[in-house]
Formats: structure tokens, sequence, C-alpha cells
């Protein structure tokens, strides 16, 4: 099964073989049909809509998806983005309100596997490894969105630059920072506008706090960066 080989990169199946893997969707077939299913998207199309029930845990098989929400403007803010393998819906497929918080659209031509609530707790219920690795999804779920919370509680664009730029250092102890996404995305992420990120980036630049090249930043004075902060 060629999903099965996706599903294996996938947090949801970390730690189970092909074969474990293979015969858990075997056991669905058998005694759940119809609780899960495989769906094509094209650029744009949405996959969700904010406000509707969620009824299905999301896995990419292929391509990538963004997680975004309406802006009164009609501007669209951009949340968060996922790739191949990754899982989605998971903290909202199990809630009393389980109604999408925001809109989830295809970026590229993707494939989703959807998996229902009762074939999602068919399948942990037949392997403690696949129930473990949802807990463990559902916590560090929960860490990103916090992180994400301070980084829009802060209240200037150079904070928002440092908290971002600091918390990319933390996990790789490197003053040497690649962001895997555009400018664009960039200011999407810490919600500020394109002109002032770039204002300030130049600014702190021009400081001696950084250096950066398109998306390659270097943390020049790592003491004056947190200052930024306080």
């Amino acid at each position: 099964m060629e999903m099965v080989d996706v599903l294996q990169s996938s947090p949801l199946f970390s730690g189970m073989s092909y074969e474990e893997i293979k015969k858990s969707f075997e056991y669905l077939d058998k005694n759940y049909d119809g609780t899960y299913f495989t769906k094509r998207f094209f650029p744009n199309d949405y996959i969700a809509i904010e406000g509707y029930v969620c009824e299905n845990l999301g896995i990419i098989l292929d391509g990538e998806i963004e997680v975004q929400r309406e802006l009164p403007s009609g501007k669209f803010l951009t949340i968060t983005g996922f790739r191949k393998g990754d899982v989605f819906a998971e903290s909202i497929i199990f809630s009393q309100k389980n109604e999408y918080p925001s809109s989830i659209v295809s970026t590229t031509q993707s494939e989703i596997l959807f998996i229902s609530r009762m074939g999602l707790i068919k399948l942990m219920s037949q392997n403690e490894k696949l129930f473990e690795n949802f807990a463990r999804i559902l916590s560090d779920r929960i860490h990103l969105l916090s992180d994400r919370v301070t980084t829009l509680s802060l209240d200037t664009a150079r904070k928002k630059i440092a908290n971002l730029l600091l918390k990319e250092y933390k996990k790789t102890g490197s003053l040497n920072i690649v962001l895997p996404y555009s400018r664009e995305k960039m200011a999407q992420i810490i919600n500020v506008t394109r002109p002032s990120l770039s204002r300030e980036l130049t600014n702190m630049k021009d400081e001696g706090l950084i250096d950066y090249y398109k998306s390659k930043f270097t943390i020049k004075d790592l003491d004056a960066l947190e200052d930024c902060l306080l």
C-alpha cells in the first residue's frame, strides 16, 4: 500500500512497522468499513471551513496545506502550515465543540487521508503505540499554540522578531539560523505587515543585533537580542 509508506513517516504512526500499519487498516476494512478515506485537492481548495463540524482526523499523504483565518478586512492570516506526513484536527475531533476554529486550505496539489472518530478509536484500541503517539501530538500542539499566543501578545515588531529568532536559537543551539519560509510568510507568522518587518529587520541589522540574507539569519549580539524582550 503506497499510503502505508507515507504513514511510516507520520508522527501518528511513529515506531510502528509497515506490517503493523497495514494490518491496522486491514482491520478497519474488515470490521469498520467507511471509517477512513482519501481525497485529492487542488491549490487553493478548501479542505475545511471555519465553523464547520470536524468529523475526521486528517493526515497529509502528499502536498502542503495552511491553516488560515479571515480578518474583517477580507485578508487572510496564516496561522501555521503542514506538510507531508503531518496530522491536523487532532485537537478538535474529540472536542465537545468539534468545529474548525480556522479554515484549512491546500496550498499545492495534495492528498489527504481522513480517519473518522470511530476509526481512530478502533485503531488506538488495537495498538498502544498509536495511542501514545496521538497523546504526544496533542501535547506538542499545545506547546506550539502556547508559543503562538506568546508571539501574538508581544506589542512591537522588534519583540516579535527577537522572540522568533531566539526560539530557533534555543532549538538548534546555533547563532546561524535558516527559516524554512519566505519573508512574506514570516510577516504572517508574527502578525506584522511586510513593510514593518523589513523596516525593523533593517534597523536591527544596522544596530548590530543580527545579520541576514534572504532566509538565513545570524545573531550577532545574543544579549542585546534578549534585551529586546525586556
